[in-house]
């Protein structure tokens, strides 16, 4: 075992500040397998959170401890809060889908193409004031409450888990400007209004940019944890040529930054798709200040390249190497990324996004291992 000489919260924020600390910090992005491995299904988790919560807690610890804990529970939207990402419906195990299936968004068009002057005029919060109960059946007050009901127990259960000291994560997770209006339109949908109808587009994005940050500090009020979860995937180069970027998600982002930085928060990018096209603008942001998270879709090691010596990276140990993998395989790859992406600080090891439901549990810990035992080429 590495000497320690760094409390967890130290240790993350020294990577997120580009230093070296005592040791690579390590997170596996986890919800549905710390139940799976707890014998629960899916159902029951979502039907009880106090099981769920305990789940999380009882694989963190059967996993022997690890940095960060990205979520406490199950919830979908994340956290709760007002509408900080778009109203879509999800789809539960027991309920909607088979007892242990995945949770599901259900993606249907929410609002219509003409809706968006209305955005334009109202901005994101009247906007849905007064839309919500049009596009669901139910009211906004009910939506609120649920909401509201949600970030309270977010809030006990960081309460608990700082008490054990476990650090749960965000403070707040928000939908970028381009995952929070496909989601809302639909994928195909929302690429044809992008070609179609731009200047509506763009419109309703500048009314509605303020009220999703203001969104997302509300929340961190409340949770005091001093980072925000920015979701972002259908901005990328995958689904979009850069022009579109630099219109349409660029421009919203820098204003996400500029706003969660200037409060002392640290934003974290995560960065689902293939984004290598995209990174470069991120030299662009303040040095040393937010986040890189990486599915494994984009190459971690280009990611490196360009961002070295600028911007914490986060990753990115491959869903299907946990799921398929020989546990030798899992330390040669995680020993690689602390070699390569880890020279010089600057990198936290975490699987590519969520650690799959039927990961081998000897290979998450062996992940979490490297991390705690294998300090780098020297």
């Amino acid at each position: 075992m590495i000497p320690e000489t760094m409390s967890r919260q130290e240790r993350f924020e020294a990577a997120v500040a580009l230093e070296m600390p005592d040791r690579v910090p390590v997170m596996p992005l986890m919800t549905a397998f710390a139940v799976h491995c707890q014998g629960l299904t899916q159902g029951e988790a979502w039907r009880d959170p106090d099981k769920s919560f305990k789940a999380m807690l009882d694989t963190f610890n059967d996993l022997g401890g690890f940095d960060k804990l990205y979520k406490p529970n199950l919830y979908w939207p994340m956290i709760g809060g007002k509408l900080c990402s778009a109203p879509a419906r999800n789809l539960i195990p027991g309920r909607d889908l088979p007892e242990d299936a995945l949770n599901q968004i259900d993606e249907k068009e929410l609002f219509t193409r003409e809706d968006y002057d209305r955005l334009a005029a109202l901005g994101w919060n009247a906007f849905w004031d007064e839309h919500y109960e049009k596009m669901s059946g139910r009211s906004i007050e009910r939506l609120i409450s649920t909401q509201n009901r949600l970030l309270d127990r977010y809030i006990k259960e960081v309460e608990a888990c700082h008490s054990q000291g476990i650090f749960p994560l965000f403070g707040a997770s928000v939908d970028s400007s381009i995952m929070a209006f496909s989601m809302c339109r639909t994928l195909t949908q929302f690429t044809m209004d992008l070609y179609e109808v731009p200047d509506k587009v763009k419109a309703a994005m500048d009314a509605s940019c303020d009220d999703l940050i203001q969104n997302a500090l509300d929340v961190i009020s409340l949770t005091k944890i001093p980072l925000v979860f920015i979701v972002l995937e259908r901005g990328s180069g995958f689904y979009y040529r850069l022009d579109i970027f630099e219109q349409f998600e660029w421009p919203y982002l820098k204003r996400y930054v500029d706003a969660f930085v200037s409060e002392g928060l640290t934003p974290w990018f995560h960065f689902d798709t293939d984004w290598v096209l995209n990174l470069p603008y991120l030299r662009q942001l303040p040095r040393g200040k937010c986040v890189c998270d990486l599915d494994s879709m984009t190459d971690i090691f280009k990611a490196k390249e360009i961002l070295d010596g600028h911007m914490c990276i986060s990753g990115d140990v491959p869903a299907s190497l946990l799921t398929l993998g020989a546990p030798e395989k899992v330390r040669d790859y995680c020993q690689r990324l602390i070699d390569e992406v880890g020279k010089g600080g600057g990198f936290f090891l975490t699987t590519g996004c969520e650690c799959p439901v039927d990961a081998k549990f000897e290979n998450v810990k062996t992940m979490i291992d490297v991390a705690k035992t294998y300090k780098g080429k020297s």
